[in-house]
């Protein structure tokens, strides 16, 4: 059935419907908390595409759906309508069409903030509900379309308020960029706050003290030389890496420091606990004891963002392969975000979940931040197909 369709969801494409959706989006500013306008734009395109029910929560979260006859599985596609800050970015807001040579795209690029991080995948998913209703393609289990607020304040808070309304389905797209390839997921990010504590003393007298941030420099040093990080054949290696570092009491007196604070950001994977990777840390210190009993420190969690790996025999995996071939031509290779996605809480709450979206994840939060124009219509035809492949 899925094969006999195809052409049907390539007519019902209005590519320059998508074209124009997209620039609107990207035309309205929604920094997380800031959402409302943006998901009036979102719920008035569901509308207008004939959706079977949408409806609008008071978060700002925005979710349309495709009523299926109930004797197949429901499939759930999933983007965010929070963007990252501006910074600098020239004329964020202004949705142009521009040369794509710049960013190494040949063809048209829409530049704005949140084209590829994620409007534009908001925009293909949403109107690949658009062609599946247009094509008339019975549906065998629901397609629902969750475009959620907050994603960017790496909490999850918007689409697990969805989750706790009830929503719910058998397997789930999340469509963030990835150039169009199949992504399973992504290593998880931790902020651990590792704290050295020393003895104050008058800084013209430094010996008579223990400076915390020399005991800092030794974890550090500690952590380069004997700090083995985990490999995945998908994910990649663990990491870590020092993102702020602090001392007190500080410069106002000239005084040897008892405390220094380090952030450590711990990207990990699927296989690891919180408290395997905190052990990793309080190891260091304890071998750093052992050798020096004045050494001392402590360490807390500040952040935890679960890792995602979903098995590539997975059958949302599978179909959306599939479809990524009838569409482009290939399955392309399978790869993995090196940031994190709400698809890792569709996966905690047991929902299977797949990556693929239009432009490239490298862009995102960058000045450069563009989405290819040509990969709209392919990203809106491989979702479409996907519904198809396991919806029809």
């Amino acid at each position: 059935m899925a094969n006999s369709n195809t052409p049907d969801i390539a007519a019902a494409l209005d590519e320059a419907a998508l074209v124009e959706f997209t620039k609107e989006l990207i035309r309205t500013p929604s920094l997380s908390l800031e959402e409302k306008a943006v998901a009036g734009v979102v719920e008035a395109e569901m509308r207008r595409l004939g959706y079977d029910q949408v409806w609008q929560d008071e978060l700002h979260n925005v979710v349309g759906v495709l009523k299926g006859s109930g004797t197949g599985s429901n499939l759930l596609f999933n983007g965010h309508i929070d963007h990252a800050g501006v910074g600098h970015m020239a004329e964020p807001f202004s949705a142009k069409e521009m040369d794509g040579a710049p960013f190494s795209h040949r063809g048209k690029v829409i530049y704005g903030r949140g084209a590829s991080d994620m409007k534009a995948g908001v925009a293909a998913m949403v109107m690949a509900g658009g062609v599946i209703k247009k094509t008339g393609l019975p549906l065998s289990g629901d397609v629902i379309m969750t475009c959620v607020v907050r994603e960017e304040m790496a909490r999850g808070e918007g689409v697990k308020a969805v989750l706790e309304a009830g929503v719910t389905a058998d397997y789930a797209v999340n469509c963030e960029a990835t150039g169009l390839d199949v992504y399973l997921g992504h290593r998880g990010k931790s902020e651990w706050k590792v704290t050295t504590m020393g003895r104050t003393t008058h800084a013209g007298n430094p010996t008579g003290g223990i400076n915390a941030i020399l005991m800092m420099n030794r974890f550090l040093n500690a952590l380069e030389a004997d700090y083995p990080m985990p490999q995945h054949e998908f994910l990649g290696d663990a990491t870590w890496t020092v993102i702020d570092i602090s001392a007190s009491p500080g410069a106002l007196t000239p005084i040897v420091p008892d405390r220094c604070t380090a952030i450590i950001d711990r990207r990990f994977l699927p296989e690891e606990s919180q408290e395997q990777v905190r052990a990793g840390l309080e190891r260091v210190i304890e071998d750093l004891a052992s050798e020096d009993p004045t050494f001392q420190a402590e360490v807390e969690l500040n952040k935890w963002f679960p890792a995602m790996y979903t098995e590539p025999d997975s059958p949302v995996v599978q179909a959306a392969l599939e479809a990524r071939r009838r569409v482009l031509g290939q399955a392309g290779e399978l790869g993995s975000w090196y940031f994190g996605v709400d698809g890792t809480f569709l996966n905690q709450a047991g929902i299977p979940c797949v990556g693929l979206g239009p432009g490239n994840e490298l862009l995102a939060h960058t000045p450069k931040d563009v989405v290819p124009v040509d990969h709209l219509g392919k990203a809106c035809r491989i979702y479409a197909q996907i519904i198809a492949e396991m919806c029809a």
